[in-house]
């Protein structure tokens, strides 16, 4: 893949999320050519083609042939599949997160990539970690001791996944915001979690987390709310932080200070600075993509690697087992009543 040559890339999936990617390869013309689309649903995937000048191919194996990068974007019970058949006909890959559907099944991709040699490229599609909002939280928390943390995503019931509950679906994202931003070892994770719209997959769940340098977290996600809600806190030794995902905006209160009112002295006046910060206009998705071609160009080792993607399934199971234990404790509660 030497000189200026354009990276051939293709998208398997055509739903919501290959559709997304598709279009955003199709912006990179600089760095790419969306060369085809492969999806089971030949109409899913001729819609996408058409909008995008993508040709259509009848199979995967088909697809692989005519790229030199995928991304991975079909359903989630797919992803190792899929990446490893990419693997196997020397195509790096993008897979959309979750990597696998539970660490057992990711160290399948994991051997896969070592059998590949080292220049085999695999990213997993954390785009948070791409986020503008998010580099710039890195940055204005760089030196910081931190104290807490606090995440919200909480979305409306769609019912488009099927194969994940809320932990895996949703509060993954979070996960791996947390693990980027904490210096120092997971020493504590535990989850309450419940069914509301899905008849046996948590819908709603509350995670806490603790460091081993003292730094606390709560975690919230939920697909059964009414509002659509991204944000996140972060309590400093001398701030307080709050990043609003959609909005993709920034907001710091500076350390307060109290002084004392000239009109009374037996009373204090609070001060505190808020400061807005600049997020720049960029789509994650857009910089996601971007990286993994650069990295594909530059035969560099992503930025979110296999090794990533698999700690956040290790913290996810580790959840997920807090919250059966949870449910099993309340369960037997009720019966002893």
């Amino acid at each position: 893949m030497g000189g200026a040559r354009r990276i051939r890339v293709g998208v398997v999936g055509a739903g919501n999320m290959g559709a997304h990617h598709a279009r955003a390869y199709a912006s990179l013309p600089h760095l790419c050519e969306l060369v085809a689309v492969h999806d089971p649903n030949s109409m899913r995937a001729r819609a996408v083609a058409a909008r995008t000048g993508a040709f259509v191919c009848a199979s995967l194996d088909e697809l692989l042939d005519r790229v030199d990068a995928v991304s991975i974007a079909s359903p989630s019970a797919l992803h190792v599949e899929h990446t490893v058949r990419a693997l196997e006909r020397g195509c790096d890959v993008l897979v959309e997160k979750p990597l696998a559907l539970g660490v057992a099944q990711a160290r399948l991709v994991e051997q896969a990539a070592a059998a590949c040699g080292p220049r085999a490229i695999v990213q997993v599609g954390h785009i948070e970690h791409f986020n503008p909002a998010v580099r710039e939280l890195r940055k204005l928390v760089g030196d910081r001791a931190l104290v807490a943390l606090e995440m919200q995503r909480l979305s409306p019931w769609d019912g488009r996944i099927g194969d994940s509950d809320v932990i895996q679906d949703l509060m993954l994202h979070d996960i791996h915001v947390l693990l980027s931003l904490a210096r120092a070892p997971l020493v504590h994770a535990a989850a309450v979690a419940r069914s509301v719209r899905s008849a046996s997959r948590a819908d709603h769940a509350v995670a806490t987390f603790a460091f081993a340098d003292g730094l606390i977290a709560a975690l919230c996600a939920s697909r059964v709310t009414e509002e659509k809600v991204r944000r996140l806190a972060v309590t400093t030794d001398d701030s307080y932080v709050t990043l609003d995902y959609v909005r993709r905006t920034i907001e710091i209160c500076r350390s307060t200070s109290l002084r004392s009112d000239r009109r009374d002295s037996r009373t204090y006046r609070q001060e505190s600075i808020v400061e807005r910060v600049f997020v720049p206009p960029e789509e994650p998705l857009v910089a996601q993509l971007a990286s993994f071609l650069e990295c594909v160009r530059e035969r560099r080792s992503p930025e979110v690697g296999i090794a990533e993607g698999i700690r956040c399934l290790e913290v996810v199971e580790r959840l997920q087992r807090s919250a059966r234990a949870a449910i099993a404790a309340v369960d037997g509660e009720a019966l002893a009543a």
